[in-house]
Order: structure tokens, then sequence, then C-alpha cells
């Protein structure tokens, strides 16, 4: 009987697959506890509860928008000669447990003195979205090193699909708790609650294989201003790409003040912000699912074209709602939104950028944008207060649609150049950096 040479996994496959029974639990688990604290339907109730106004209950999205962005570049900057990233990774998480001290505070001072924590709770989001936004700024350089290029959709396909289904669990526990613990407590106790398991739910990347590039570690004596001045100079495509988020993300905010215009109009229970996180989820696992394989296969430009229609959708669809059933489904598809413009906009940024400056592209990108991003909720709430939130969301319904149509003008994917329909290109000035 001849002998039969056993067949060998293959070195590349099995770093996918071990990357990934780790990576999936993780954002399973940490997706069920932002669903107990998911910023638009959550905290906005609870501060709508505690008795603040449009413009008060921008503070939370502002903040979130402001803290993600705050430390992006100082990350990436002193962690580029870092070989191995993950472990720093990994501790920027510990911000989690700021959501565990809003919840303490909230079971101290919830009946007391909720005018004060209408001003604390902004600044709980605050602090975490700071940490965060240091370890986003390390992810756009992690996720390649965990999966390769060409199944890097897939990878991002399940785990957000991962993160929905926790999502969705966690939607449906904080309506149970929301329903049936008293104000404040239900509040406080998802707060707490979500702050250690998402800090727990990290850990198993501490176990990931990480695949440095050959030469990384010995980085560029480049100081972070040449570095950024750099990128910004000689990139137009990054230029562009930011035009077209200057319109999404102005246009976008608005979406924070659904659920105080569907708790109002429909004189809603705090229940059911727990399901609306649950539609949120819902449309982040379908978005995941589908834009992840046309990313590999077709390019990430059509995908991030597809959730700008989403959204754009979700506005029209609150403004013609008239049951409330319909709110459930604009929660869907800002969820669908949500996530495919998350995966789609980090990997373009991946893909038009090599290895030593790549966080730096990810971290540019945000802080270009942060204008828009922290104006838009305070403008907007100021603006829902004193003519109402139907104008809002039509005013935001028509930022979105300029912004299809910048991305259709202006945007090329990396791997197919000459897409935009202004091949010779539409190159404001105020976009230029000299």
């Amino acid at each position: 009987m001849a002998y039969e040479t056993p067949q060998l996994i293959d070195p590349a496959e099995a770093h996918f697959r071990g990357n990934m029974l780790l990576a999936a639990p993780v954002d399973l688990i940490w997706g069920f506890g932002s669903a107990l604290v998911a910023i638009g339907p959550i905290i906005t109730v609870l501060l709508l509860r505690l008795g603040a106004n449009n413009l008060l209950i921008a503070l939370a999205p502002a903040m979130q928008t402001a803290g993600y962005t705050l430390l992006q570049l100082p990350a990436v900057h002193l962690t580029r000669r870092l070989r191995v990233k993950k472990y720093v990774f990994v501790s920027f998480h510990t911000c989690a447990l700021a959501w565990s001290l809003g919840g303490l505070l909230i079971l101290r001072w919830g009946t007391s003195r909720p005018g004060l924590l209408i001003w604390v709770l902004p600044l709980v989001v605050g602090v975490f979205s700071a940490g965060l936004s240091a370890a986003i700024a390390l992810w756009t350089q992690l996720l390649p090193r965990w999966f390769p290029d060409r199944r890097r959709g897939l990878a991002s396909s399940i785990l957000s699909c991962a993160a929905a289904v926790g999502g969705i669990t966690g939607g449906l526990v904080a309506s149970w708790g929301l329903a049936h613990w008293a104000f404040p407590r239900n509040f406080a106790y998802l707060l707490i609650a979500a702050g250690i398991i998402m800090l727990l739910s990290v850990l198993p990347y501490l176990f990931t294989h990480e695949t440095a590039p050959e030469g990384e570690g010995e980085g560029t004596d480049q100081p972070l201003g040449g570095m950024v001045r750099a990128v910004w100079r000689e990139d137009r495509r990054l230029r562009r790409l930011v035009a077209v988020r200057y319109a999404m993300e102005f246009g976008s905010a608005g979406t924070a003040f659904l659920a105080v215009y569907a708790l109002k109009r429909w004189a809603l229970p705090d229940s059911a912000a727990g399901l609306f996180a649950v539609a949120l989820s819902l449309g982040g696992a379908l978005g995941a699912l589908v834009v992840g394989r046309i990313g590999d296969r077709r390019g990430w430009r059509r995908g991030m074209g597809s959730g700008i229609v989403a959204v754009t959708a979700a506005l029209a669809l609150i403004l013609a709602a008239e049951r409330v059933e319909v709110v459930y489904g604009v929660f869907f598809l800002v969820g669908l939104a949500g996530a495919v413009d998350w995966m789609c906009y980090v990997n373009l940024l991946i893909e038009m950028s090599d290895d030593e400056r790549r966080g730096y592209y990810q971290a540019l990108a945000a802080s270009t944008t942060l204008p828009p991003r922290l104006v838009g909720p305070f403008f907007w709430g100021w603006l829902g207060d004193r003519v109402g939130l139907p104008p809002v969301f039509a005013a935001c319904l028509v930022l979105t649609a300029v912004a299809l149509v910048l991305l259709v003008a202006l945007v090329d994917d990396p791997r197919r150049p000459g897409q935009r329909v202004l091949r010779r290109g539409l190159q404001p000035p105020w976009f230029t950096w000299k």
C-alpha cells in the first residue's frame, strides 16, 4: 500500500482561521456591551428623561465625535515603531470602565441631581471615545496584519456580523431591563454592566497572531506635523474623500435625534430604546453580510455609496412615517448604513496607504472631518428646538444626497482608478495644504 502524504493546512489559511476564531467572539461580546449604551437610542433617551432639550442632548454625539478624533494622530505617531501593537491596542480599551463609572454616578445622583448628570454623561461619552480613538488608530494597522488583503472583506463581514448578533441580544436585554427596573436604576445597571463586559471582551486579542511587515519598527524620524503635512499634500485621493465626508458627516449627524422624535411623537416607553438598538444591529448584520463580499470582489467605493443611499432613505422614511412601526425600519437602515460606512471607509483608507503611513491616513481622515461631526449635532439640536425635527431631517436628507453626488464625482476605488466622473479633478483650494 502506497503511503499518502497528509495534506497540510496552508499557513496563510491557518493564520486567517486562528485570528478569526479569536476575534469573532470579541466582536460578539463587544457588540452586546455596546448595545447597552448605544448613543443614539439609549443615551439619548436617558438624557431626555433627565430633562435635557435637543441642544443639550447634542452634547453626547458631539463628545463622541470629539473623543474619537482626539488621540488618533498622537497614538499613531507614538506607536509607529512598535513591531507588535496588539498589547497597546488592548490596553486602550480600559476606557470602557468610564461607562461603569457613569452608571455608579446615575445610581447616586439620578433622582437628586439630574441637572448635573446632563453635563456629566457627555463627559463619560467623551472619555470612553477618547480612549477608543487611540485603539481605532491601531485597528487600521492591525486589520491587514491579521487578515490578508483579498480576505479582509470576508473578515470584516464576519466580525461585523458577530458584533451585530451581540448587538441584537444586547438590545433585547436593554429593552427588558428598561421595562422592568425603575428609573434611574434601569439605565445605571446597563451602564455598569456595559463597561465591565466591553473591557473583558477584548482580552482574546492578546492571543492573536500579528504579522508585522518587513522593516516595521524602524519607522521614520520625521515629526508628527511633517508626516501629516506630507500625507495630506501628496495624496489627492484622501483630500477628495474628505470632501465627501464633510457633506456625509454633517448630514448624518441629524440621525442622533431619531429616538427623541419617535418617543415624543408616539409617546413611547423607555424600553423602546432597546428595540431601536435591536433594529440598528439587525441592519448592521445585513450590511456586513453584503458589503464585505462586494468590497473583496468589486472594491469599497461602491459599498460606501450604498451606505450613503441607506441613510438618505432612512431620513426620507422618517419624514413620511405615519405609524410607529416604520421607525424600526428607519433604525434598521441607519444600522445598515453605519456598518457599511465603517467597513468601506476603513478599507478605502487601508488600500490608499502603505504600511508606514496607514495609521496616519485613518487619523488624518478623522481629524480633518472633525468640524462637521462636532458642529453638526449642536446645529441640528439648536435648529430642532426652534423649528422642530422634521425640517432638520429634510435638510440632512439633502446633504446626504449631495454626499452621494460628490462620491460619484470625486472618489476612485484604489483598485480601479479612473471611476470618478470629474477625471481632471475638482480641487477646492481649502482642501490643499501647502
